[in-house]
């Protein structure tokens, strides 16, 4: 067994392509969604005052708002689903991320989703080892 995919970081070489262990990656798309959820959440706090001000005209706006709150529930668990699946994950099962990181329009995004050179140690530096919960 080549002990190289099994190490935390993404490994390529001339003869393979960058190969991650899957809970890795389910790891890295969590911590994606909990920050997802941070950011809904930052938002709404931001313009809460706006929002009450066109519930006073309009109740059915606060209903709607609640949406927010629904998004940034459903990204939470869907994050703890992820952790939970990266748990279970064989450390010898591995993919290359980059392929599926080319559909991600986002530059940023698809550098963290997709292990770049760039961002390859992000997930041990900025979100603490993947450990999401």
């Amino acid at each position: 067994m080549d002990t190289k995919l099994n190490r935390r970081e993404p490994v390529a070489t001339a003869s393979h392509p960058m190969q991650v262990p899957i809970g890795d990656v389910l790891n890295r798309t969590g911590h994606e969604l909990v920050h997802l959820a941070w950011l809904l959440e930052n938002l709404q706090g931001h313009i809460l005052p706006f929002i009450e001000e066109a519930a006073a005209g309009d109740a059915n706006i606060l209903h709607q708002t609640q949406s927010f709150d629904k998004i940034g529930q459903i990204a939470k668990c869907l994050s703890e689903f992820l952790a939970a699946l990266a748990l279970t994950a064989p450390r010898r099962w591995v993919v290359d991320p980059s392929a599926a990181a080319e559909n991600v329009t986002l530059a940023d995004l698809a550098s963290r989703l997709g292990f770049s050179d760039e961002e390859k140690n992000l997930c041990s530096t900025a979100w603490g080892d993947c450990d999401m919960l």
